[in-house]
């Protein structure tokens, strides 16, 4: 399928270019110098979101929220869904971890919308957290990449059963027996 979907792309357009947010044509993706310009988004603002919100009519999931503020204008411009994330902090250093705002932004939208979260979770411990604070889903990524990279198919399945053994056994620890009974009680905020 990839492949096919790449040869219509060389017969209609050539070869293709990085081409993600700005309205010009970027370099060739076989280029011999590959510089992509990851800086320049003067050209989105929140009118994006809501022309984007215009000519999609499916659901409409925003990554990248940080700040309760966003939270509220996301929500407002017709976002279905939200992710706490900060790109797994990549792309600003010292920002914010996510989990310490998923509070504040499950405050600001109250229930409006469904609150995912991603971001530097590696155990099961760390997901129930999340759940503990009121998110959605939990997404995690970095894990199984690792493992995917270290031992292939195998690799990710031994990732999938130990952070299934480990929410399993954190929640026995703590007395529950279903996703739904992790609430902020049982958490202790320092």
């Amino acid at each position: 399928m990839a492949i096919r979907t790449f040869l219509k792309t060389l017969w209609h357009h050539g070869i293709p270019h990085f081409e993600n947010n700005a309205a010009t044509r970027g370099v060739p993706v076989l280029a011999k110098n590959v510089n992509r310009d990851f800086s320049g988004r003067r050209h989105l603002d929140w009118s994006t979101l809501a022309q984007v919100r215009t000519r999609w009519k499916g659901n409409l999931v925003v990554k990248g929220i940080l700040h309760p503020d966003d939270a509220r204008r996301a929500v407002s411009a017709g976002a279905d869904g939200l992710i706490v994330s900060n790109h797994g902090g990549r792309q600003l250093d010292c920002t914010v971890a996510p989990l310490t705002m998923l509070p504040e932004v499950l405050e600001a939208v109250a229930g409006a919308v469904p609150v995912m979260i991603d971001g530097s979770f590696r155990r099961g411990s760390q997901v129930l957290k999340a759940l503990s604070l009121g998110a959605s889903f939990v997404f995690l990524g970095r894990p199984f990449n690792y493992a995917a990279s270290v031992a292939g198919e195998a690799g990710v399945k031994k990732t999938v059963m130990l952070l299934g053994s480990e929410i399993d056994r954190n929640m026995a620890l703590l007395g529950v027996t279903s996703v739904e009974e992790l609430t902020p009680d049982l958490l202790r905020r320092h």
